[in-house]
């Protein structure tokens, strides 16, 4: 292997979209291949005589791929006794998902076509942009997981009541558990759509990710969560008037309730002081993301 490889392009991600990659090399390439040939002459000098078979069937990794393709890999290399002879050898090469993605990538840059500089002003729709920051949960769902945590821990550290108070505690209890069930179904509600929005803050502004779950590595979303990323995507969305705003419930039916409505849905979740507030560490509740914003399609976020 000849050609230099920067660190950039030995890229480690935890959320792929294949099938966009896929389809941009192919867009790219008019169609492409998932096997190359590669052949060379080697020159050999021995007086034994030599033969190796072998082979070998491999599927490619990406899923849907692998119902459509099988690959044999397989080849003779046969070498007779006497001096200076030549070998040939053919050679197949299967690219994978990651490799694939590199190449896009490289693309990409080659062709100036990713844009880099974060510049909200200057970002358009359609834009192919790389960006690098600290990804965070959809504050919304945040808080709501949070504040059902919190209900949790205190059902398992509560001491078991006084004979005296036993029917006050039943009650209690009864009310913090269709508190509980109204938070998961709130919090169901926001994920039904199969996607889930991440949010990288910048000095410049926000973006919004809008990830699809079948993407993520391992389907585990802690990989993702206060780690620092690069994320390449494509820009759907640019919110740059002031006043304007990006909602956290565009994607829900949640979304055709007004803010006043959302706002009295919401407020027994804000009913905690300050201090408690400090106390568990609960974000700031807010349901939408205020200018300058934009919202991206990723297709990748990779270390």
């Amino acid at each position: 292997m000849n050609k230099s490889i920067t660190s950039e392009q030995l890229m480690i991600p935890v959320y792929i979209n294949e099938k966009i990659v896929l389809d941009m090399l192919a867009i790219i390439e008019d169609g492409f291949s998932t096997v190359s040939q590669v052949s060379y002459t080697e020159h050999k000098e021995s007086s034994s005589q030599k033969n190796l078979s072998g082979g070998a069937s491999t599927e490619v990794s990406l899923p849907f791929w692998s119902k459509l393709f099988k690959i044999d890999l397989q080849g003779d290399i046969s070498h007779t006794g006497g001096k200076e002879n030549d070998e040939s050898t053919t050679k197949e090469k299967v690219h994978t998902n990651v490799s694939l993605l590199s190449k896009f990538r490289g693309f990409l840059i080659e062709e100036k076509l990713l844009n880099t500089e974060f510049d909200i002003s200057q970002i358009k729709i359609g834009d192919f942009i790389e960006i690098e920051g600290e990804l965070q949960k959809n504050p919304l769902i945040e808080y709501l997981d949070i504040f059902n945590s919190i209900f949790n821990m205190a059902n398992i550290f509560s001491e078991e009541a006084k004979l005296g108070n036993k029917t006050k505690s039943k009650v209690q209890k009864t009310n913090e558990q269709k508190m509980v069930e109204q938070i998961k179904q709130f919090t169901d509600e926001l994920k039904n759509s199969g996607t889930i929005d991440f949010v990288l803050s910048d000095r410049n502004g926000e973006v919004v990710l809008s990830a699809q779950e079948q993407y993520l590595s391992n389907d585990n979303i802690s990989e993702i969560i206060g780690g620092r990323f690069k994320v390449l995507g494509k820009v759907i969305s640019v919110c740059k008037d002031e006043g304007k705003s990006i909602s956290l419930l565009r994607k829900t039916t949640l979304s055709i309730f007004t803010e006043e409505m959302l706002s009295d849905m919401l407020s027994g979740f804000e009913n905690m002081d300050e201090e408690q507030k400090k106390q568990f560490s609960l974000p700031e509740l807010k349901t939408k993301i205020d200018s300058p914003a934009i919202i991206v399609i990723p297709i990748a976020i990779y270390a």
